[in-house]
């Protein structure tokens, strides 16, 4: 029975779907008591600890599983999930331990060995003062309004209802994409975890029959990372920032900039986290042919967002987000306000092909954004001040092919609901790509 019950004890530990919490405190309390009558029984003592790993105290868990390799110090399988645990509380060091130790343990097999030898690897890792990971990613999309075009046949132009244009009617497209993530961290060893946090995003789109669209965009963030009260068990982690971006479109250059950041992250539990980020930043437009006055949208952006993710049950992700929206720019008929909303819920399951062994994982999100500008556009409607609703849906599902590649398929749609009606349009995106992490 102990190998049985080490394995559900790894279940826990790794979020594995199926791995159902009992009913709260009672499971806990009952494989206490029950540890009490034998105390040197390792059934019972890992049953206790999978208990409490599945009401989210991993640090209890941890002890649990401190003195059980004290008295089995030859069971690899403890050692392994005493690593896992420490990798829970982002314990690096003391998971590469327990990891090492599973390896050198003569009760073993091979599978558990070639476990707790990535799992060292990936610890280790992570335990470097400078410590560098990220991904690469392509693919394809259809669009079926690909330029924006609006629904409407007529639109305002001066006030009067005219027909629209021929490059404002809704055209549908393929293009391709292509992109990057690149995540820098440099840990300066101090007592408060103090760390020079960079990331570097890469973004471009070509599209076979719209070629005027055709865009690039970088951009990035840097701060140092903090803990303000380092005796918390990191409970508070603090970053000022920069921000950083340049975008291409048609070939020419349409706007670059930059400007501060504040982040901070609130971790309640091993299951609930809570972030909160403000962000702004200055753009300069430049003029884009064929595109009207971009340069008109020269200003600063504000935003600030607020973002809870709850891992409700193993497998079972939940994210929500509030934020706001405050953009300026050379024209008032351009300013707006805006608030912004989203929910999403990414579920791991079974995969149904033999030979693609590891979980896959479906996600659902909406989001909604009203947005409310400072005053009219002269040019299509003087007595009318535009309000936008935004609305967005997103379906996935990503296909693991391997620990470093995988493979998603996406379906976004996108609505736009104005009181102006050029700006009134609906967009349904199919898309799918590749994704190499390292």
């Amino acid at each position: 029975m102990a190998v049985v019950s080490a394995a559900l004890l790894s279940c826990a530990v790794l979020g594995v779907p199926g791995a159902t919490p009992a009913a709260a405190e009672t499971a806990s309390e009952a494989a206490f008591a029950e540890v009490l009558k034998d105390p040197g029984n390792l059934d019972k003592n890992l049953a206790y600890a999978t208990a409490l790993v599945k009401e989210g105290d991993v640090e209890g868990a941890i002890a649990v599983l401190e003195r059980l390799v004290l008295i089995y110090p030859d069971r690899a399988e403890l050692h392994l999930s005493l690593g896992q645990l420490y990798r829970r509380v982002h314990s690096d060091a003391a998971a590469a331990q327990a990891f090492n130790d599973a390896i050198a343990a003569p009760v073993t097999t091979p599978a558990i060995k070639a476990e707790a030898e990535a799992a060292r690897d990936q610890a280790v890792a992570r335990t470097a003062r400078s410590q560098f990971n990220g991904s690469l990613y392509a693919g394809m999309q259809y669009q079926t309004n690909a330029n924006a075009g609006a629904d409407s046949h007529l639109v305002r132009s001066d006030g009067v209802l005219v027909k629209r244009g021929e490059s404002e009617q809704p055209d549908d497209d393929i293009s391709g994409v292509m992109g990057f993530n690149l995540n820098h961290r440099y840990d300066f060893g101090r007592q408060n975890g103090l760390a020079l946090e960079s990331r570097l995003s890469g973004f471009g789109q070509f599209y076979d029959e719209n070629a005027r669209l055709d865009s690039g965009r970088i951009g990035g963030q840097v701060g140092l990372g903090f803990a303000p009260f380092a005796g918390d068990g990191g409970f508070f982690r603090l970053q000022p920032r920069g921000n950083f971006e340049a975008v291409t479109v048609n070939g020419q250059w349409l706007d670059g900039g930059g400007g501060p950041g504040l982040g901070a992250k609130f971790a309640f539990s091993d299951t609930l986290g809570l972030e909160l980020g403000y962000d702004a930043i200055y753009r300069n437009y430049d003029e884009v042919h064929g595109f009207g006055d971009t340069q008109d949208y020269t200003g600063w952006e504000h935003d600030g967002v607020a973002t809870l993710t709850w891992i409700a049950r193993p497998g079972t992700t939940l994210v929500f987000s509030l934020g706001g929206r405050r953009a300026g720019t050379e024209k008032d008929f351009l300013d707006y306000t805006g608030l912004t909303s989203s929910a999403a819920v990414y579920q791991a399951y079974g995969s149904p092909i033999r030979f693609l062994s590891r979980d896959w994982l479906a996600g659902l999100s909406a989001g909604y954004e009203a947005r409310w500008y400072d005053g009219p556009d002269d040019s299509v409607d003087p007595g009318v001040t535009r309000q936008d609703d935004i609305f967005q849906f997103d379906a996935s599902n990503t296909i693991p092919l391997s620990d470093s590649w995988s493979f998603t398929q996406q379906i976004q749609y996108l609505l736009v609901d104005s009181n102006l009606r050029n700006y009134s349009y609906d967009n349904l995106t199919v898309a799918m790509s590749a994704r190499w992490r390292f």
